[in-house]
């Protein structure tokens, strides 16, 4: 008899832990579905490693930029090139890129020095160009800059619609978030991303974690942010400092698991809570909805 209750004891605390884990998965505010993927590579232009996306005003393009070419490009959501609205600059390296709440000006990052180049849209001139380390309030993070790689600088960026404020994000060794005012004269504010905030991926260390692309959803008030080598998107919050949600940049196609590689940029439609993910090893966009 007492070997029946241990049983049905057992038996009870199986459901109830498996119940837990049910309610644990409804809970969960934010899924990622796979739609489609598509291919952006264009040799001819020098679109084959691109990095960075920020929509249009009318979130009817996409603009990206490719380490190894010299231009901004812009792409149709399904990632052929717009050569009419793409244009030459004179910098490469370019990783990250973002669009103003005006809608005036485009802001990309060059991780090589961590230069900040700021672009009218209308003309495609220059405006602005500035070393991160010519900020004021750059020494609260010299430090970490001086003692990481220099392939470890900035790797994306994002304009707060919000507090009018430019979001630059560091790759790693450590990765940081770092705040600027909107004119490029000063560092207001960062912080470290690693495990105390809930940056954490099962299959990759804490020092390998990096983060390679940035955009902010102005309807979550949050940052989305996705990591090259954990394969995994992350939704983040600035003010509480801490990972709201974590998804990994996976899909199936033909019945076979598959995984984003090197995912290096990404753009929120609120209005469509449609998701793009750029692959910098793939030269492909890749389109999920936002459940």
């Amino acid at each position: 008899m007492r070997s029946s209750f241990q049983l049905l004891g057992l038996l009870l605390a199986a459901i109830c832990v498996l119940a837990a884990c049910i309610r644990t998965e409804q809970r969960s505010s934010v899924q990622l579905v796979y739609i489609d993927r598509f291919d952006i590579q264009n040799k001819a232009e020098d679109l084959s490693e691109p990095s960075g996306l920020t929509l249009t005003p009318a979130g009817d393009a996409l603009w990206t930029v490719s380490d190894n070419a010299k231009k901004i490009f812009q792409v149709t959501l399904q990632g052929k090139l717009n050569r009419a609205q793409s244009f030459d600059i004179a910098d490469k390296g370019l990783e990250g890129i973002t669009l103003d709440p005006t809608s005036a000006f485009l802001l990309t990052v060059k991780e090589e020095d961590n230069h900040l180049i700021l672009i009218d849209v209308a003309t495609h001139k220059l405006v602005q160009q500035k070393r991160l380390a010519e900020l004021s309030g750059y020494t609260s993070v010299a430090a970490d800059f001086a003692a990481s790689d220099q392939n470890k600088g900035l790797e994306g960026v994002a304009w707060n619609s919000d507090s009018n404020t430019i979001f630059v994000l560091k790759e790693g060794e450590p990765g940081l978030l770092l705040e600027l005012s909107a004119d490029l004269s000063t560092i207001l504010a960062h912080k470290r991303l690693n495990r105390q905030n809930g940056f954490v991926d099962n299959n990759v260390s804490d020092f390998e974690l990096d983060f390679s692309g940035l955009f902010y959803d102005a309807t979550r008030h949050n940052f989305w942010i996705v990591s090259d080598r954990g394969r995994r998107l992350f939704l983040y919050d600035w003010n509480a400092n801490r990972v709201l949600e974590s998804m990994a940049l996976a899909y199936t196609l033909d019945g076979r698991p598959q995984e984003i590689e090197k995912a290096e940029g990404v753009a929120f439609d609120s209005t469509n809570s449609r998701l793009y993910v750029v692959s910098d090893a793939e030269a492909r966009l890749y389109l999920f909805e936002v459940r």
